[in-house]
C-alpha cells in the first residue's frame, strides 16, 4: 500500500556501517556479526527509513516462503502480506510493528501476527519485534525485525479456545459471568433458554435491575445480601440460593443458583463472578405440594424430585422390591438403568446395621398396616456421603401387603441439623464454663492480691519470683475470661489493637522458644493494620494458632512455619497461618472450633484454643476458614475488617497521683480468704475494714449502727441465702448515702448493676481495687 519503490538487496555486512562488520572480544579475537547474523535460527530482516525492506536473512526468507529478492522487493507495509491481529482482524498499516518503531522511536516487542506465506493462501503467525536504530542527528536511520514461527502454539491455543466455546454453549446449566460491578459479561445458551433473554438482552444488566422481579423463596423482594453473585463479589466466597426470577413472559421460573470467584490462574485478585443455575421449577412446585398434603402422596410421586418405589411384604417378614424409577442417580449416585432392572439396588449403599434398623422399623410398621418414615445414611459408589429421607404407604392387594414409598435427598437438612445440635452443645458447654470461671475466680481473687502485697514488701531475686507468678495469675484471669467467651458474646466498644507490631512479637517469642529445626518465615506487607478487640485476646489467637501449627509439624522433616499479613481489600487485612504438618481428617475439621474437642493427648491440648480464638475473630467482626489434607498440612485464613486507628490523649509520662483513703470499708463475702486478702489491700490504702460472711450479717451491723464513719460497703454478687443482687437495694436503703461497689467472679462487658457505684470482675489487683474506691468516693 506503499507507493515507495523497494531497494535491491544489502548485505549484512553494510548494515553496520562497517565494510568488515566484525567486532572484537575480550580475548583479542574478533566476531563477524555479518556471518552470525546469516546464521542465526531467528527471522530478521532490515527496514530503512523509507519502510523498503533492504535486508532479509535465510531464516526469513525460509519462513515466508520467498526468496530475499522477493522479500526486498516489497515494503514491510506491502498489501501482499495480508497481515491480521491475533482476533483475525486486519492490522492497519502504522500499526505494524516496523512503520510503529520508525515512526515513535522506540522498540515494539512481542506482538502476534498472522502474515501470508509466499503466493499460497497459507497463513504462517510470528511472534514479531522491531528495534530502531538512530542516527547520529537523532532520527531513526533503519528498523531491525527479527521475528520466530509461533502457528503451532497459536493453534493450540486456538483450538483449546474453540473446545472451552463448545463446552460452555454445550453445557444443560445455565451459566452467566459477571464483571466486577456486578454486569453480565458472558452467558450461554442454557442461561438464554432458562431466562427468556437472548446473550445481546443479558449483557450489561446488573443483578438489582428491577427487570428481574427476583424474589425469595417466601415470595419476598430480594436485595444484594441474598444474591450469590453480589455475596461473591462483596466477599470472594462461593454463595448459593435459590430465586424466583420472572421471564419476560411474566411466569416464575425458581432457580438454584451457585456463584464462585473468577481469578486467573495463580491470581489471588478476583476478574469477575461465574454464576451457574439449575431451573428448579418443577421441582419446588412439587415440594409444595408434598408438604401441602402428605395425604395426596400417591397422586404427585412422579413430580417429586427424589426415588419412587414399590415393594412386596410378606407375613414372613421376606420383602421383594417391584419398581423403582425417579431421579436414581442424584439421590443414591446409582446407575438408574441397573436400579430399574434390579430395584433391590436401591438399598445396596446403606450399612449392615443401619439396614438391619430400617428392616426392623418395617417390620413393625407392617404388623399394624401403618406407614413408616425414616431418615438413614447412604454412600454412593464415589464414595459420598448422602442423608435419604424415605416415606412408605400401605396398600392391601391381592398380592399381600404393597407398599409405595418415594425416597428424598435431605443431606442439605441434615447438615444444618447437625449445625444446630453443635450450636446448642457449645451454649451448654459456654454455660458450664462460666460456672467453672465464677470458682476459679474467687482462688484467683485470693492469690493475685497475695502476690502483688509480696511481691511490693520482697527485695532481690524474690521480687522477680513474684512478678513471674503476679503475670501468671493475671494470665490465668485472662483465660477465664475467654472460656467465658465461649458462652457470651460480649464486646468491649472502641477496643482496637495494631496486628504488625503484635504479630511481629508473638513471632519473636515462637523464634525464641520453638525447636530450632522448625522455619518460621513471615510476610508483613502492611505498615499498620488497626483491627477491633482487645490486645490480649487478639495475640492469643495469633499464639493459638502459632502453637498449632507447631504440634502440627512433630516428626515432620524440614517442619516449617509460613505467616502473611496483607491487604485483603480497602477495608480488611488477611492473615495466613500456613504449616506443611500432619493436617486433618475431615471429621477433624467438621469439629474445629468445638469446645473442649482436641487431638491431643491426655494433658497437652484442652480443646479450648482455637474455640476462644475463633471467638474473637467473630467478635472483632471477622471470618476464618480453615484448608487441611491429611499429609499435606494446614492453612488458616483469618480476614479482619480494619478500623481507623484511635491515638491516646493521655501522656504515658503522667505520673497518677496515688489516693489517700480513709475511714471504713464493710466487706461483704462469703469467702473467708476473699475477705481476708480484700481488708489487707484497702487496710494498706489507709481504710480500716469490717468483714462479714454474709449480707444479712451486714444488714444487721448497719441497721444497729456498729459499724461507725462508714465510707464504702464492698459487695459479693455470688452468696448463699441472699445474693448480692437481692441485698443491694436493702443496702441502699439503710445506707444511701455509702457507695456499693460490687465483685463478681463473672461480669459481662455489658452488664449494668443500678445502685452500684461500679461493678469489678475478681480477681481485683491492689491498685485497680484502690483505683474504684477512690473514684467511688470522689
Amino acid at each position: 500500500m506503499s507507493d515507495v519503490a523497494p531497494s535491491a538487496s544489502v548485505p549484512p555486512s553494510e548494515l553496520s556501517g562497517s565494510p568488515a562488520a566484525r567486532g572484537a572480544l575480550s580475548d583479542g579475537s574478533f566476531v563477524d556479526f555479518a556471518q552470525l547474523v546469516e546464521a542465526l535460527d531467528v527471522a530478521v530482516v532490515v527496514q530503512d527509513h523509507r519502510l523498503r525492506i533492504i535486508y532479509a536473512n535465510p531464516k526469513a526468507t525460509a519462513l515466508l516462503g520467498l526468496s530475499a529478492t522477493e522479500i526486498t522487493s516489497r515494503t514491510t507495509n506491502d498489501a501482499r502480506w495480508d497481515v491480521i491481529g491475533e482476533d483475525g482482524t486486519p492490522v492497519p498499516d502504522d500499526a505494524h510493528p516496523g512503520p510503529s518503531a520508525l515512526r515513535t522511536g522506540r522498540p515494539v516487542s512481542g506482538v502476534v501476527l498472522g502474515v501470508r506465506r509466499g503466493e499460497a493462501s497459507e497463513r504462517v503467525w510470528l511472534l514479531v519485534h522491531a528495534a530502531p536504530k538512530l542516527a547520529a542527528d537523532g532520527t531513526v536511520e533503519r528498523v531491525v525485525i527479527s521475528f520466530s514461527d509461533v502457528s503451532i502454539s497459536h493453534r493450540s491455543i486456538r483450538e483449546h479456545e474453540a473446545t472451552y466455546q463448545s463446552v460452555f454453549r454445550s453445557m444443560s446449566e445455565g451459566l452467566v459471568v459477571h464483571n466486577m460491578d456486578g454486569s453480565i459479561r458472558e452467558a450461554n445458551a442454557a442461561a438464554e433458554r432458562v431466562l427468556g433473554l437472548s446473550i445481546e438482552q443479558m449483557r450489561g444488566r446488573l443483578p438489582l435491575d428491577p427487570r428481574w422481579r427476583l424474589v425469595r423463596p417466601d415470595q419476598s423482594p430480594v436485595g444484594p445480601d441474598f444474591i450469590p453473585s453480589e455475596i461473591t463479589t462483596r466477599t470472594g466466597e462461593p454463595s448459593r440460593a435459590v430465586i424466583g426470577v420472572h421471564r419476560p413472559t411474566g411466569e416464575l421460573a425458581w432457580l438454584d443458583v451457585q456463584a464462585d470467584p473468577l481469578r486467573e490462574l495463580g491470581e489471588a485478585q478476583m476478574s469477575g463472578v461465574v454464576a451457574t443455575f439449575v431451573d428448579i421449577t418443577v421441582e419446588r412446585n412439587a415440594t409444595m405440594a408434598l408438604e401441602a398434603s402428605r395425604a395426596q402422596l400417591q397422586r404427585v410421586l412422579d413430580a417429586v424430585p427424589g426415588v419412587v418405589f414399590t415393594f412386596r411384604y410378606s407375613d414372613t417378614g421376606r420383602v421383594e422390591f417391584t419398581f423403582a424409577a425417579g431421579r436414581i442417580h442424584e439421590v443414591t449416585g446409582l446407575n438408574p438403568e441397573a436400579v430399574r432392572e434390579t430395584p433391590s439396588l436401591l438399598v445396596s449403599g446403606i450399612a449392615p446395621d443401619s439396614l438391619a434398623e430400617v428392616r426392623a422399623l418395617v417390620a413393625r410398621a407392617a404388623s399394624d398396616r401403618a406407614p413408616y418414615e425414616h431418615v438413614v445414611k447412604l454412600t454412593t459408589p464415589a464414595g459420598e456421603m448422602r442423608w435419604v429421607r424415605t416415606v412408605g404407604i400401605p396398600t392391601e392387594s391381592a398380592d399381600g401387603l404393597v407398599y409405595t414409598a418415594f425416597s428424598l435427598d435431605v443431606t442439605r437438612e441434615q447438615q444444618m441439623e447437625d449445625a444446630l445440635r453443635r450450636s446448642q452443645r457449645r451454649e451448654a458447654l459456654g454455660d458450664m464454663a462460666a460456672g467453672m470461671a465464677h470458682n476459679f475466680n474467687n482462688m484467683l481473687a485470693v492469690i493475685l492480691p497475695n502476690v502483688q502485697l509480696a511481691r511490693e514488701q520482697s527485695h532481690g531475686d524474690v521480687v522477680q519470683h513474684l512478678s513471674d507468678a503476679e503475670r501468671a495469675a493475671v494470665s490465668a484471669g485472662d483465660l477465664v475470661k475467654r472460656m467465658l467467651a465461649l458462652g457470651h458474646a460480649d464486646v468491649r466498644p472502641g477496643m482496637q489493637v495494631d496486628l504488625v507490631p503484635l504479630l511481629r512479637d508473638s513471632l519473636r517469642m515462637c523464634r525464641q522458644t520453638f525447636d530450632k529445626s522448625i522455619i518460621i518465615t513471615d510476610e508483613i506487607t502492611v505498615a499498620d493494620a488497626h483491627v477491633r478487640g482487645a490486645p490480649s485476646a487478639v495475640q492469643q489467637v495469633i499464639i493459638n494458632m502459632l502453637l498449632n501449627a507447631r504440634d502440627a509439624v512433630q516428626g515432620v522433616s524440614s517442619p516449617t512455619l509460613r505467616v502473611a499479613l496483607m491487604l485483603g481489600d480497602a477495608q480488611s487485612v488477611v492473615l495466613t497461618i500456613a504449616d506443611n504438618g500432619a493436617g486433618m481428617s475431615a471429621e477433624t475439621l467438621r469439629r474445629i472450633g468445638e469446645p473442649f474437642y482436641t487431638t491431643k493427648g491426655p494433658g497437652s491440648g484442652t480443646g479450648l484454643g482455637l474455640a476462644s480464638a475463633f471467638h474473637t475473630i467473630n467478635e472483632a467482626g471477622g471470618s476464618w476458614r480453615v484448608e487441611s489434607l491429611p499429609g499435606q498440612g494446614t492453612t488458616f485464613v483469618i480476614t479482619l475488617p480494619r478500623v481507623a486507628a484511635v491515638r491516646s490523649v493521655l501522656s504515658p509520662s503522667t505520673p497518677t497521683p496515688k489516693p489517700t483513703l480513709t475511714g471504713a470499708v464493710l466487706i461483704i463475702d462469703d469467702e473467708p480468704m476473699v475477705r481476708s486478702v480484700l481488708a489487707r489491700q484497702l487496710s494498706r490504702a489507709g481504710m480500716r475494714s469490717v468483714p462479714v460472711a454474709g449480707a444479712a450479717e451486714a444488714l444487721a451491723m448497719l441497721r444497729g449502727g456498729t459499724v461507725t464513719d462508714l465510707r464504702l460497703i464492698l459487695l459479693d454478687l455470688s452468696m448463699p441465702e441472699m445474693s448480692g443482687d437481692a441485698a443491694l437495694p436493702l443496702l441502699r436503703d439503710i445506707a444511701p448515702h455509702v457507695p456499693v461497689i460490687a465483685l463478681s467472679g463473672h461480669v459481662p462487658e455489658s452488664f449494668d448493676l443500678p445502685g452500684a457505684a461500679a461493678v469489678l470482675q475478681k480477681p481485683v489487683g491492689q491498685r485497680e481495687l484502690v483505683a474504684a474506691v477512690a473514684q467511688a468516693l470522689g
